[in-house]
């Protein structure tokens, strides 16, 4: 949980994680905003209620512990029948940890896992959405949904991110695409997400004017993939990046607005499998 704040012609290539050095490699048109306005404050605002609206997330607990495992163990099951569909034998128990071994460095392989647990249909959660969606409500203290009005969908992701591996987004902000707009998120972990692996951010950051950061016009390419949304090149502030780390019977809430993303997976040999969903006002 270290910061950076780089010189204005200082190559900006890496980031520090929990006091390590993790590369950052992006690339993409460039847009240095001098806007000064701040995307939140043109946006319906879910965190405005919350204790946690300055931070822009917050660590709260998670359902009922037989409901949360009964979610994390149907989308372990989920994350397997992706991987036999894929042409990876698979055994019902098999430790979804251990996923990098199972897709090896068959690239194909795991683009192919990747297409399948990118969306789902919200039919598919293994519990009522309901149960999610209250437990965001409580915590952002208003009523919220898992539908979004900007592309009438109701979807839900698994996001796997092996060891080692380039697998994670660039630092970008969620509400840079118009269809993300007005949203809070979640990030509950299934297998894998430790101190060294879960999801970063940068409290606060939801709060900062456009011109705070240079980013990519379009989608980022990041150490060689590409990715629908914009990625940060530079910062024009000091950067403080922390990783929240929610335990398995807990979930974290947060604005898209928020800088996140950069989440390099430290662990020795375990991938992170994550739940991450949207929701938006009822």
């Amino acid at each position: 949980m270290t910061s950076t704040d780089p010189a204005a012609d200082a190559p900006f290539d890496h980031l520090h994680l929990n006091g390590q050095p993790v590369a950052y490699q992006v690339e993409g048109a460039r847009t240095a905003s001098a806007d000064e306005g701040v995307l939140l404050d043109q946006a319906i605002d879910l965190t405005a209620r919350a204790p946690w609206a300055e931070a822009g997330y917050a660590v709260v607990p998670g359902l009922p512990t037989p409901v949360q495992e009964q979610l994390q163990a149907g989308l372990a099951d989920l994350l397997r029948e992706a991987l036999r569909e894929a042409g990876c034998a698979v055994a019902p128990d098999f430790d979804v940890r251990q996923y990098h071994h199972a897709v090896a460095d068959d690239s194909a392989r795991h683009l192919a896992v990747i297409a399948q647990t990118k969306a789902y249909p919200l039919a598919r959660l293994p519990i009522a959405p309901a149960l999610l969606e209250n437990l965001v409500g409580a915590a952002c203290g208003q009523p919220v949904r898992a539908y979004n009005p900007n592309v009438q969908e109701a979807v839900f992701h698994l996001r796997i991110v092996r060891p080692q591996r380039a697998d994670h987004n660039p630092l970008h902000r969620d509400a840079w695409l118009p269809r993300y707009h007005d949203a809070l998120n979640i990030y509950l972990p299934v297998a894998g997400s430790t101190a060294r692996s879960s999801l970063t951010l940068v409290p606060g950051s939801h709060h900062w004017p456009e011109n705070a950061v240079e980013r990519t016009a379009e989608g980022a390419i990041y150490h060689g993939v590409p990715y629908t949304v914009p990625g940060v090149l530079r910062p024009a502030r000091p950067l403080s990046i922390i990783r929240p780390n929610p335990g398995p019977d807990e979930v974290l809430v947060f604005s898209p607005y928020l800088l996140h993303g950069a989440a390099a997976n430290l662990n020795d040999d375990a991938t992170r499998i994550s739940l991450e969903m949207r929701f938006w006002q009822a």
